[in-house]
């Protein structure tokens, strides 16, 4: 049972690793550089007993942690950076959580097709071999796109993060 456990954990952290490098940015003019920071959620009381969540760098991951993925973006270009649209995978092993994507100025979609089509949560519909069709689950979710809705301006920053949770033990 032990090398089951560490060869899982073996194999979500390196499926964390390898969705930093997946994910990809567009603009039309300027260059966008982008960060991506992974971030597992703890749950402590502090000594009143209130519930306190915060966020650490993962060391061991287990299935049903949460995790955060943040990513950050600048233009460090000379000009204004316009049309720029952040894709990123949702990592294997993970279901996405509900309400998680946010990111100032952006417009958010989902894709459940591994990115080629995204869209609101309400219009992505699932269909199965005999036809029947239902609207597709926050789970089902394989990538985010986050749309910036104005220029960025050189030297600009800005950040877009969701959260998953790890499958297993369910």
């Amino acid at each position: 049972m032990k090398k089951i456990k560490s060869i899982f954990k073996l194999f979500v952290s390196t499926m964390f690793v390898a969705s930093i490098f997946s994910l990809n940015a567009f603009a039309e003019d300027g260059k966008i550089v982008l960060t991506n920071k992974v971030f597992k959620q703890v749950i402590k009381k502090d000594k009143d007993g209130n519930t306190i969540y915060d966020f650490v760098e993962p060391g061991t991951v287990l299935p049903g942690d949460v995790m955060m993925y943040v990513i950050s973006f600048e233009n460090i270009g000379d000009v204004l950076a316009e049309g720029v649209v952040i894709n990123d995978p949702v990592p294997n092993n993970s279901a996405y959580r509900v309400g998680s994507a946010i990111g100032k100025n952006t417009t958010i979609n989902f894709s459940i097709d591994g990115g080629n089509n995204f869209g609101n949560p309400e219009d992505l519909i699932v269909k199965d071999k005999n036809g029947k069709e239902w609207t597709a689950k926050p789970e089902s979710y394989t990538h985010i796109r986050w749309i910036y809705n104005r220029p960025l301006a050189p030297g600009e920053k800005g950040e877009v993060s969701f959260k998953t949770k790890i499958k297993g033990n369910e």
